[in-house]
């Protein structure tokens, strides 16, 4: 590397089971003429100077180039109200630094953010220990870099620049990384609440999590029965109350088919024999839709649905249903919770010849999405659902309804109880990077 203090941060563990993308974030001491031209085979696209005016001694090698900027991470403004006597240790310099420089240090992240993707971060500050360190420590802490790697890196500095004997605000102790990080913890609720509160918003914050983990993520395509709505309950309620209506029990076993198709007729063939004479099928069907009319009027999406769609809508996905239901159904149920204008695309069962788990449905939706399968994701509730996703070439996540069991959809990409269980942009990252360790 160019400098003592220099390296990529690529290459550690993160909590999506792939290593941080190489070349994709650098940290540095000052960058000065001599390391200057193997700095520049780096091609950076940002050189971030963290450093404040009084400690620009010469000018920076790289000032004339539109790869450079310089924010200062400490706010002149605030720095004069920093009382040090209330800083004994280093850890309390960086945790104070971490709020009262926040004005600055959202300038930072979102520079960072907003820097071209395919080419190399580069941030430095003097020596490439304190303000650098806190910033790479964010940024690796944001995509699940275990902590003892993070502190690690972070130690790293004062090896690299002769500091092991050195006064103890001059060191990079593991623990003062790891208590800095407990405080964003404890603050903000971890570092996707401390990026909020810089004022970065939902796309930015994943675009930093991007530079390390990357995903292809186009599209997500919803199931609709079971999935957005649960009116997988509503239709087994409305059975039950019909069955009771007769004095009988409705027995679960065997009710589902295991397709995506409608098979109410032979629904009613089973009631009509367990009634024996005098069973009106016109009558009971009236009744029973009746009965489930009056659970849909309060019936909504399924808890963190409507949170999943937000989020997609801000970093730009494409959104879509693909449903085995005739699209009437479908699209009645969206105008009824003024839902409609959130789905780019809506595939119903009446468009094509087959039902889930053919995925004719998905690759019809992929098609009008124009995205491949690869850059999708589908959610589904069932296990027949997952296998039409997956024929498709999508990743699957099952969030199972009320009667499917997890193990039924242990075949999924990934499956949740509840899509409450994790930020949409967790589930992407998750995807891209179990698309990049060569799923099929």
């Amino acid at each position: 590397m160019w400098s003592p203090n220099a390296r990529d941060v690529g290459g550690l563990p993160t909590r999506y089971g792939v290593p941080t993308r190489a070349r994709a974030l650098l940290r540095s001491e000052c960058i000065d003429a001599a390391g200057l031209a193997e700095f520049e085979t780096v091609g950076a696209g940002l050189v971030l100077d963290l450093r404040s005016d009084w400690e620009l001694k010469q000018p920076h090698p790289l000032e004339d180039s539109p790869a450079y900027q310089r924010i200062s991470w400490i706010d002149p403004v605030a720095e004069a109200t920093r009382d040090s006597a209330a800083e004994p240790e280093l850890v309390d310099v960086y945790r104070n630094s971490l709020t009262r420089n926040a004005a600055h240090i959202g300038r930072i992240f979102t520079a960072i953010a907003e820097a071209p993707a395919e080419r190399p971060v580069v941030v430095h500050c003097k020596s490439g220990k304190d303000r650098t360190g806190l910033t790479v420590a964010v940024l690796l802490d944001l995509v699940g870099v275990p902590r003892s790697q993070i502190a690690a890196d972070y130690a790293i500095s004062e090896t690299n620049l002769g500091l092991l004997e050195a006064p103890e605000f001059s060191r990079s102790r593991p623990e003062t990384i790891l208590a800095s990080l407990e405080f964003i913890d404890e603050r903000f609720g971890g570092v996707r609440g401390y990026l909020g509160s810089l004022g970065l918003s939902v796309a930015q914050i994943h675009q930093l999590a991007t530079r390390l983990v990357p995903t292809d993520a186009q599209a997500i395509v919803f199931d609709f029965d079971g999935l957005l709505m649960d009116t997988e309950t509503t239709m087994v309620e409305s059975w039950q109350t019909e069955w009771a209506y007769h004095g009988l029990e409705l027995s679960l076993d065997g009710f589902w088919p295991g397709h995506g198709g409608d098979i109410s007729e032979e629904r009613y063939a089973v009631l009509a024999a367990a009634v024996g004479t005098g069973f009106d099928r016109d009558e009971s069907h009236a009744r029973r839709l009746a009965h489930r009319e009056r659970l849909h009027k309060e019936l909504d999406f399924r808890p963190g649905i409507r949170g999943w769609i937000s989020s997609a809508r801000e970093l730009g996905l494409r959104v879509a249903i693909a449903s085995s239901s005739p699209r009437n159904w479908v699209v009645g149920h969206l105008k009824r919770v003024d839902a409609v204008d959130l789905f780019d695309e809506v595939v119903t069962g009446d468009e094509v010849t087959a039902h889930k788990p053919d995925p004719a449905i998905y690759q019809l939706a992929l098609q009008r999405l124009g995205v491949p399968g690869l850059s999708a994701i589908a959610v589904e509730d069932t296990p027949h659902g997952v296998a039409a996703a997956q024929a498709a070439g999508m990743f699957a996540v099952a969030v199972p309804n009320p009667f499917v069991t997890p193990a039924a959809v242990a075949a999924a990409d990934l499956v949740l109880s509840s899509a409450d269980d994790v930020l949409l942009t967790d589930l992407l990252l998750s995807a891209g990077s179990k698309g990049s360790t060569g799923r099929n």
